[in-house]
């Protein structure tokens, strides 16, 4: 039997790869045709058209992003421009979702130094996240320091003899 040099292994080994990208890609559009009305029902209800600009936290804005590039089909809807967490468009938004095919409960995390939240609801075939913003001049919601901590990063260089 012949031995393959490293380099015909090497790329054997990144076609394979590619090989199983595509098939994964292939997966991931089936999972999303499958859940598409679901999702497309969704987001004509929560966010039918962008408001304002993803990002911008000066004033309220609400935009949609769907994803099922690398995963399970999902949405991520963007809040931001909120005065607080208990904004009624967001209330609403998480009632909305937690209550559409039954009863379920909002994972969230909180990213306080950049007072944000993001609920995350598993549903069968497809995930929804809320990511919401709360204003930096919120008069109802504000950063507050609960500890601090000390890292000590050591820095490197290289010596050669």
């Amino acid at each position: 039997m012949e031995k393959v040099s490293t380099a015909v292994q090497l790329l054997d080994e990144a076609k394979a790869d590619i090989i199983r990208s595509r098939d994964n890609l292939g997966k991931n559009a089936k999972q999303l045709k499958a859940v598409r009305r679901q999702l497309t029902h969704i987001i004509k209800m929560v966010c039918p058209e962008p408001i304002g600009k993803l990002w911008d936290n000066d004033q309220y804005s609400l935009v949609c992003r769907v994803d099922a590039t690398y995963c399970q089909p999902s949405i991520t809807f963007y809040v931001a421009g909120l005065d607080s967490f208990k904004d009624d468009r967001l209330v609403s938004m998480l009632w909305y979702l937690s209550t559409l095919d039954g009863e379920r409960e909002a994972k969230s995390e909180d990213y306080a130094q950049i007072l944000n939240r993001a609920y995350r609801f598993q549903f069968d075939g497809f995930n929804i996240r809320v990511d919401a913003t709360v204003k930096s001049d919120s008069p109802l919601c504000r950063k507050v320091v609960v500890g601090s901590k000390t890292e000590v990063v050591n820095e490197y260089k290289i010596v050669c003899d």
